[in-house]
C-alpha cells in the first residue's frame, strides 16, 4: 500500500471524515445524557460506521489524482515508452535516460486540464516533461535545462523547438547538477503555468502559450543526427487538447525523477 497516497486522500477529505466522528460523537453523547439508548441507538451507531467505510474506501479509490512516489519497482506499472525509465534503488527514485520516444502514465491519457507536480534531480544535461501526450509521437514537451524552460512540440514523430529569445521562460539561478528541485506544471486550455523551486523559493513562475492548428515539421536526413540542415518542412494540422504526462531523454540526458502527483483541475 502507498500511505503518502492514502495520506494525500485522507487530507484532501477531512471534512467528510470530520462529519464522521462528528456523528459518533453525538451519538456517544446522546446515549450518555439518555441512559436508555436501546435498539435505535446501536443500529444507527452501527450503520454511521459502515457507511463512513464505504465512502472511505470510494474516496480511496478515486481517480481524479494520482500519486506516484516512484520508490518501488512496482511503480512502473501503467507507464510505457521505449527506452529507461527504471528504479534507482540508491536514489529512491526513478532515472529517465536513453529514450528518444519517451514514457507516458497511460492512466491519464485522456486527460484534459490538469497540475502535474514532482521531485527531480538532472545528473547529465536535461530533464523532458511530456505534457498532453496522445501516444509516443504526438505530445508537448518542457525540455527543463540549467537554465531556462526550453518546450517543444512533438507532430507525427517530428520535433518543433521554442528557444528562449521567443519565450523568455529562463530561470533567476542556473539550476546544478545533482541537487533536488520541484517542478509544477499547470495545463489549462492552452496555456501552461510552469513554475520551478528549489530549497530557497522560486525560480521562475511563467507561462506559455500551446501551440495549435499548423505547424511546419522540418525533415532531416538519417545521417544527419546533430538535425542542423532540414531537407524541407512537412505542414501538419495539430492539436494538443489532451493528453498523458510523462518523461523523455535521449543523446546523453539523465535525470531522476519521483514524488509525482497528478490532479485533475476539472475535478478540483
Amino acid at each position: 500500500m502507498n500511505y503518502r497516497k492514502q495520506g494525500y486522500s485522507l487530507q484532501k477529505h477531512w471534512r467528510e471524515l470530520f462529519t464522521f466522528f462528528s456523528t459518533i460523537v453525538t451519538a456517544c453523547v446522546a446515549f450518555i445524557f439518555s441512559g436508555q439508548p436501546g435498539t435505535a441507538f446501536w443500529f444507527t451507531v452501527l450503520l454511521t460506521i459502515i457507511l463512513s467505510i464505504l465512502t472511505l474506501y470510494f474516496i480511496l479509490q478515486e481517480k481524479d489524482f494520482h500519486f506516484l512516489a516512484l520508490d518501488n519497482y512496482a511503480d512502473k506499472e501503467n507507464w510505457f515508452g521505449s527506452g529507461k525509465f527504471e528504479f534507482d534503488k540508491t536514489n529512491k527514485a526513478y532515472l529517465i535516460a536513453d529514450t528518444d520516444a519517451g514514457f507516458i502514465f497511460s492512466k491519464c491519457l485522456l486527460w484534459k486540464d490538469y497540475s502535474l507536480r514532482g521531485n527531480f534531480k538532472i545528473l547529465n544535461k536535461h530533464l523532458g516533461v511530456i505534457l498532453r501526450a496522445t501516444d509516443l509521437s504526438n505530445y508537448i514537451m518542457l525540455q527543463i535545462t540549467k537554465s531556462s524552460i526550453r518546450p517543444h512540440v512533438r507532430a507525427n514523430g517530428g520535433w518543433i523547438p521554442f528557444e528562449i529569445d521567443v519565450t523568455g521562460l529562463t530561470f533567476e539561478k542556473e539550476i546544478k547538477d545533482g541537487k533536488w528541485y520541484e517542478f509544477e506544471f499547470i495545463v489549462k486550455g492552452e496555456l501552461v503555468e510552469i513554475r520551478i523551486f528549489n530549497a530557497d523559493g522560486m525560480l521562475i513562475n511563467k507561462s506559455w502559450k500551446i501551440t495549435n492548428g499548423r505547424v511546419s515539421v522540418p525533415v532531416y536526413e538519417n545521417e544527419d543526427e546533430g538535425r542542423k540542415s532540414p531537407t524541407h518542412f512537412l505542414d501538419i494540422i495539430v492539436s494538443y487538447d489532451y493528453g498523458a504526462i510523462g518523461f523523455r531523454n535521449g543523446h546523453g540526458e539523465r535525470a531522476l525523477v519521483k514524488d509525482l502527483l497528478i490532479k485533475s483541475i476539472n475535478k478540483q
